[in-house]
């Protein structure tokens, strides 16, 4: 075909413009897909595989059971659980950030601060929650917090590490050469190149910390909190009971990790994953 000359009506629709039309979604539609077929098979097994057991409620059965329950039981015991893996989440990070700041201004510990981290991630929970429930006072939440809070400093401290070694070089050249201590590089140039990198982590370390609380009610000792409810639903084999916190916790851990982000934009906008508007050149 000469230059210039218009495209055939008959030719084939050129493949840029069906990766632009694929791009065209709005972001929320590959959600919604997804969503729409997790309840259709949802659905189908619950109707079909498991009709006769029931171990698998439909999707309706569970927003019933939401219903019937009521908003007080649930409510109740998402608070007190969200508030011990609000004070693990805190305790865990503050640990885990002096771990990371530690190494970084006394190189020759970073093997002592790393063997720390490494043993909080590979000590079972199950073979700690029980020592810890012993020794903690009667009634108190400790078991749940601590857990919460070892969840997440393995993952804190990778991230925190790997951000204060990723300021540039010469800008930390420029710091020393000014006659700037190791302190003073940490506050003016690491901490600011570090924010991708810990937020990053700190959206990991959220849902940990909600799913440490909860298993650290699995032991005993309190007499409230969605572990609470999940182990008396399953005892009694109230199945749409067990979906229904089992979706409530889930859905409440993810709200965890979207907040971290959100704060992440808010705080350091360059955090994010560096996607821009229009797609890339």
């Amino acid at each position: 075909m000469p230059a210039g000359a218009p495209a055939s009506p008959l030719a084939p629709p050129r493949r840029g413009r069906a990766v632009r039309s694929a791009r065209g979604l709005p972001p929320w539609a590959g959600g919604l897909i997804g969503a729409v077929a997790v309840l259709a098979a949802w659905s189908a097994l619950a109707l079909t595989v498991f009709a006769d057991t029931g171990n698998v409620p439909t999707p309706w059965a569970v927003v019933g059971q939401f219903a019937t329950d009521g908003f007080g039981l649930y409510w109740g015991n998402l608070s007190t659980t969200t508030a011990s893996a609000l004070q693990g989440y805190l305790w865990g990070n503050l640990v885990a950030i002096a771990l990371a700041v530690v190494v970084l201004l006394v190189p020759p510990l970073e093997g002592a601060a790393t063997q720390v981290a490494v043993l909080t991630y590979c000590v079972p929970m199950t073979a700690i929650g029980p020592i810890v429930l012993i020794v903690s006072e009667p009634g108190s939440r400790t078991t749940s917090v601590f857990l919460a809070a070892l969840s997440v400093v393995f993952t804190s401290v990778v991230g925190c590490l790997l951000g204060l070694r990723a300021a540039d070089r010469s800008a930390l050249d420029v710091v020393h050469a000014y006659g700037g201590s190791r302190w003073t590089a940490l506050v003016k140039v690491r901490l600011v190149a570090a924010l991708p990198n810990v937020f990053a982590a700190l959206k990991l370390a959220a849902p940990a910390a909600f799913l440490g609380a909860v298993l650290g009610e699995y032991f005993g000792g309190v007499d409230s909190g969605l572990g609470i409810l999940i182990t008396a639903a399953q005892t009694n084999l109230r199945y749409a009971q067990l979906w229904a916190l089992a979706l409530l916790s889930g859905a409440l851990a993810g709200a965890g990790y979207l907040f971290v982000g959100l704060l992440a934009r808010i705080v350091a906008p360059w955090s994010s994953t560096g996607e821009r508007e229009g797609g890339v050149s």
